[in-house]
Formats: structure tokens, C-alpha cells, sequence
């Protein structure tokens, strides 16, 4: 068994979600274009991919909305949970390590409401919930915005 993290790179996010996310409930977020996915923001060494075996197993970063203030995002593919333990501490780490590196005071980060998994790994991250977004995701679902200070 081999490991690794790359820096990410949108084809590593293709071949995710090509191959199955952890959640069906991600399946509609993921099948919007490329334009509106905000993975792509993400600046050099603000995201990475893990890799297993020569293949991605999930993807994570943050996108700079300004000085001191970034978006979380998390792409996890059906083999996460081969290696949950493992992934849940190595998203963890590389979150805290990206925010300490560019001077992040506030993370935040949208959860779908009905993903019990996505909301329970986000708290475990440090996050905390704000408050309902109604009407947010592209499916007209509602989101929690979260966040944590640092």
C-alpha cells in the first residue's frame, strides 16, 4: 500500500467524483459544471489531493475570500472509507497547517442539513454551526454555514 499528498489539481477532482462519492447526497452538488464548483479557486498549495495506490481518495482546501477569511471544502471519494481513521486526522491536519501558513483567523465551510456525516466530521474539525441557510445548495437544499476561529 502506497500514500501520498499532491497538491491538488482539478483532474484529481474529475476522477472523484467519476468514480463514486462517499454520500449519494453529494451526487447532485458534484454534477454541476465545472464553472460553479469552488474546488477551482483554490490557489497553488491551498489544496491537496490524497492518493492511495495511485488513486485519489479525497481532495480538501480552502479558498481565500480575503485577508484572514477562507472557505473549507472537502471532496471524498467512496474509498474514504477505507481509510476514514486516517483521512478525518490528514484533513484535519492539512486544514490547520493551510490556515497557520496564510494567516487564517476565520474558516468557514456550508454543510448540507441533512448530511449527518458531513455535519458530525465538520464539528469534529473544529467548527462550529452558525446558523440555517435556506434555499442555499444548487438542488434548493438547505446548508448550515459553519466555521472555526483560529
Amino acid at each position: 500500500m502506497t500514500d501520498k499528498i499532491k497538491l491538488f489539481e482539478i483532474k484529481h477532482a474529475e476522477q472523484i467524483i467519476s468514480e463514486g462519492l462517499n454520500d449519494k447526497l453529494m451526487e447532485k452538488d458534484a454534477s454541476f459544471s465545472e464553472d460553479t464548483r469552488i474546488f477551482k479557486y483554490s490557489k497553488k498549495g491551498q489544496a491537496f489531493t490524497y492518493f492511495l495506490n495511485d488513486k485519489p481518495v479525497f481532495a480538501c482546501g480552502i479558498v481565500q475570500l480575503w485577508d484572514g477569511v477562507a472557505e473549507a471544502w472537502v471532496l471524498a471519494g467512496i474509498n474514504v472509507f477505507d481509510i476514514k481513521i486516517l483521512a478525518a486526522k490528514t484533513i484535519k491536519r492539512l486544514q490547520d497547517e493551510t490556515c497557520k501558513k496564510y494567516k487564517i483567523k476565520r474558516l468557514q465551510t456550508s454543510v448540507k442539513a441533512d448530511f449527518k456525516r458531513g455535519i458530525r466530521f465538520a464539528t469534529w474539525c473544529g467548527f462550529t454551526n452558525e446558523g440555517l441557510k435556506r434555499k442555499y445548495g444548487p438542488d434548493g437544499s438547505d446548508y448550515y454555514q459553519m466555521s472555526v476561529i483560529y
